[in-house]
């Protein structure tokens, strides 16, 4: 295995931070750490790259141990959020500094640097300081300087937050692509879901230093393990047995056992309408026209159920009874959170 982290464990006082992770990271994978702030994603990245010291287990590359590595022997490229550029160097400078510090000769240097602007699109703005640019362009400096001594892993500190939602959706489709085309090893911390599904090959959601679920961002969305990862990624139903038994019997005998369903996946039922799962009635609560569907909350008489219809949907009122179906081949079962 390229990257192996092995009950990886970092405690700050009283508080565990990071609670004996166990993970693989193969080489050339794109792997995304999401969860909310305090869970733990941002340590166990500085646990990789060497920023911080590891109470408990392992982490090896390639076989080897760097327990007891430095962060700067790792080899290990890193982005932070605030960029954290030189604003006394001129942008070439700045994503040759790591390159200097190696002592590259400087003829390797200068073709490495034309290389990796060109890779970023800023070959044009060589010689502008970091003020000069927009924050876009400097986190592309810090990605360009970050890739320059050639790392083996790229390791990305939510990257995007501090950027406006348009140029972080243009920022998170380069930043794959370049990464696709390096090839390289690349892990991300983020508290955005759609630049998780967007971006990763895998997708780790953490919560209270630990680890949730590891997988595909479809196998997270629709086959979430626990509720936690439900309702963390996207928007979900969540349906206890002992107040919704009486409609939905297939939900057994377990007294702590959940199912969850996704809003897009329950039905409107107009009347004499067959369905494909149990019916039931609820009284609208809100309505929501949001473009190309329409959110609905209905009260339901054993909770409240979010339906999410898309197309034209005319007439819903607040206050006006609906009947719904709840298709039983979209019910997933989830752990309730035992912590």
């Amino acid at each position: 295995m390229f990257l192996e982290l092995r009950g990886v464990t970092k405690r700050f006082g009283g508080l565990t931070a990071v609670d004996h992770i166990d993970l693989d990271i193969e080489d050339g994978e794109f792997i995304c750490f999401l969860g909310p702030s305090g869970c733990g994603k941002t340590t166990l990245l500085r646990l990789i790259a060497g920023l911080e010291s590891l109470d408990e287990g392992a982490i090896r590359l390639r076989g080897s141990d760097l327990g007891q590595l430095p962060a700067r022997k790792r080899n290990f490229g890193v982005v932070f959020q605030s960029y954290s550029l030189f604003p006394s160097m001129t942008v070439a400078r700045n994503v040759a500094y790591g390159l200097v510090c190696r002592k590259w000769p400087r003829a390797r240097i200068e073709p490495r640097v034309a290389a990796l602007l060109d890779l970023v699109h800023l070959r044009g703005d060589a010689g502008k300081y970091p003020h000069e640019l927009s924050g876009g362009m400097q986190q592309r400096v810090a990605l360009a300087r970050a890739l320059a001594p050639e790392p083996e892993v790229l390791l990305l500190d939510e990257p995007l937050s501090a950027l406006d939602a348009k140029v972080r959706e243009s920022l998170r489709g380069e930043i794959r692509d370049l990464q696709k085309r390096l090839g390289i090893t690349t892990v991300m911390v983020t508290h955005d879901q759609d630049e998780a599904m967007e971006m990763a090959d895998r997708i780790l959601v953490m919560n209270r230093g630990r680890i949730e679920q590891v997988g595909l961002a479809q196998d997270l969305y629709w086959r979430p393990t626990t509720r936690f990862v439900g309702e963390f990624i996207g928007r979900l139903n969540v349906l206890e047995r002992e107040r919704w038994q009486a409609l939905l019997p297939e939900l057994g005998g377990d007294p702590g056992r959940l199912f969850g369903i996704r809003p897009e996946h329950v039905r409107l039922v107009g009347a004499g309408e067959p369905s494909n799962g149990p019916v039931g009635e609820g009284t609208v609560r809100k309505v929501a026209f949001l473009g190309n569907m329409t959110r609905l909350i209905l009260e339901a008489g054993p909770g409240v159920v979010e339906i999410e219809v898309h197309g034209p949907l005319r007439g819903a009122e607040v206050g006006e009874r609906l009947r719904f179906t709840l298709p039983g081949e979209h019910l997933s079962p989830m752990a309730a959170d035992p912590r």
